[in-house]
């Protein structure tokens, strides 16, 4: 039997892939392209028609969630844990950062929509990465009255899931980020970006591997914060402008020369 949260998640997947299929083919969607992803034939509008198929997905996947744990049901989540009765459940929810990167998320989709479409995208991406982890956040805090068991139950479920998503997305949110920097500078002094973006990762992860007991909320930190200063310098940068790119010679092979080079 089909649970209400399943048919929430699924009618939610269901309205935003047809809204990507409708976005698709009013903004100058081709052949089968909004139905087949692209595959043959254009999608559109690119932007739209990403958000709503990446909203389609989060949907869907929700739903799955939704019905694999019966919207929480005591029984299911006994099972999972290896429990013969699952703890009683808890109101209590402790603090969050979700709120925090969510708003960090809003706030660059609306400068992006003014300024640069990679700011827009950037801000789609956390969005999508933050709505996602708020939701299974929430979710396991209450699934038990056991601290200990939800981050268990949380540990099993999505572990094998949101590592390689996750940071999937946020190597695509700091590759497009680093890239406004370099383009917003000039040709030497992305070289110099480049160099000291480089040694400050490996600096920090050989400092990190030495120091093994360090308190995990540091090391939290200290990447939150550099996740956070990286974002920030790829929206002023894109805020800024690419650099100038003037062309040497009359010809059309003529090789070009970079403004600052």
């Amino acid at each position: 039997m089909l649970t209400t949260g399943f048919k929430l998640w699924i009618g939610l997947c269901m309205a935003a892939a047809s809204a990507a299929v409708f976005a698709g083919y009013t903004t100058g969607g081709t052949e089968t392209g909004p139905v087949s992803l692209g595959w043959k034939g254009g999608v559109g509008d690119h932007v739209t028609y990403a958000v709503l198929v990446m909203a389609a997905a989060v949907f869907a996947l929700l739903g799955l969630v939704s019905i694999a744990f019966r919207d929480a049901d005591a029984e299911s989540v006994a099972e999972v844990l290896g429990l013969d009765t699952a703890p009683e459940a808890q109101a209590a929810v402790g603090s969050s950062l979700w709120p925090l990167l969510g708003a960090l998320g809003i706030g660059s989709i609306a400068v992006g929509l003014v300024v640069h479409p990679a700011v827009f995208v950037i801000g789609i991406f956390i969005v999508v990465a933050v709505g996602f982890e708020w939701t299974i956040t929430n979710w396991s805090e209450k699934a038990t009255g056991d601290p200990v068991a939800n981050r268990d139950l949380r540990e099993r479920l999505l572990r094998p899931v949101e590592i390689p998503v996750l940071g999937l997305l946020g190597i695509g949110v700091l590759v497009l980020a680093i890239s406004r920097v370099l383009l917003a500078t000039s040709a030497n002094g992305a070289v110099l970006v480049a160099t000291v973006v480089g040694i400050g990762v490996f600096g920090a992860a050989f400092f990190f591997s030495r120091r093994p007991h360090l308190p995990r909320g540091i090391v939290h930190g200290v990447l939150l914060f550099s996740c956070l200063a990286v974002i920030v310098a790829g929206i002023v940068a894109a805020a800024t402008g690419e650099r100038d790119f003037h062309q040497k010679g009359g010809g059309a092979d003529d090789a070009h020369v970079e403004a600052g080079q």
